[in-house]
């Protein structure tokens, strides 16, 4: 690993410290924050094991109410888009994990492909979806040129190690005038000012950390046309939330959201609702001309 970090954004390696702590975060001067030093490659292989699917309540086993939940949250994001793709194409997921967004994109009436790092989900979203799974990075997979209308990349570009390189190989995928979707933690959202450094978000896996301005400055500079952002609610409900507060624990608000639980009816806690956590969607198209998106090969 290298002894300075060099920012993908500017190419900075000037940085001041953001949160001290288990998990130090420092921020560039162009407003880019990252987690440093970043993890090992061994430390992450260790993250994205079986247990990590369990803490989240995908693990394939029981699985309805996260289901449901995850359900509402894709269906609410597809009929947001409808106004860039009016019809259904073909869509990709990457980081699709056990395949809940593949679900609802098939049933809005989308051809659906994913892409899972972890063998363990990819394993359970091959059992739906069969070869159109594939298992590895999006660069191993190796898609033709302007293969897909829409490719979706829900709470993934904060794992990736170089997000410039990566969008370049999501828009170099995409049909011209095709779309990405993007939802990451918002370093600028309110939860984020309340928590600070023990901000739910900041996790060892999380290498890097956007604001509305940096994810925009990602996009442009690989060769996007940003259409909007703004902050992404997702339907939760309190149980689910109870149960990240326990994997997650805070000072204050997991003996509170705990205590919380034991007066509310069970019929209550899993009421779903949207609720905002701090994260946000940014959408962006490639241009109609292939030739004006080639801007940083």
């Amino acid at each position: 690993m290298p002894n300075v970090h060099i920012c993908p954004l500017c190419g900075g390696t000037s940085s001041a410290e953001r949160h001290s702590g288990p998990l130090p975060v420092r921020e560039c001067a162009c407003g880019l924050a990252f987690l440093w030093p970043r993890p090992t490659e061994e430390m992450l292989e260790k993250i994205y094991s079986e247990e990590y699917y369990k803490s989240w309540g995908i693990a394939g086993e029981n699985d309805e109410l996260p289901r449901q939940m995850k359900h509402l949250t894709f269906a609410s994001r597809l009929h947001d888009i409808k106004t860039l793709i009016p019809s259904p194409g073909k869509v990709l997921d990457v980081g699709c994990a056990t395949g809940y967004f593949l679900e609802v994109a098939q049933s809005f009436g989308w051809e659906v492909a994913g892409v899972e790092l972890s063998a363990y989900s990819a394993g359970l979203a091959a059992a739906k979806f069969g070869k159109r799974i594939f298992n590895g990075t999006l660069e191993q997979a190796s898609y033709s040129d302007a293969s897909f209308d829409l490719v979706t990349l829900s709470d993934l570009i904060e794992h990736v190690p170089d997000p410039v390189a990566f969008l370049n190989e999501v828009r170099r995928i995409l049909k011209p005038g095709g779309v990405v979707m993007i939802v990451t933690p918002d370093l600028q959202s309110l939860t984020e000012r309340v928590m600070r450094g023990k901000w739910s978000h900041y996790k060892l896996e999380h290498i890097y950390y956007f604001s509305p301005v940096t994810i925009n400055t990602c996009l442009r500079k690989s060769g996007f046309i940003p259409v909007r952002t703004e902050p992404a609610p997702k339907y939760l409900n309190l149980d689910y939330i109870i149960n990240q507060f326990v994997i997650y624990p805070h000072p204050v608000l997991t003996p509170l959201v705990r205590l919380l639980g034991r007066f509310i009816p069970q019929r209550l806690r899993q009421l779903n609702v949207p609720i905002r956590c701090g994260e946000m969607i940014a959408i962006a198209r490639t241009p109609v001309s292939i030739e004006v998106g080639i801007m940083n090969d």
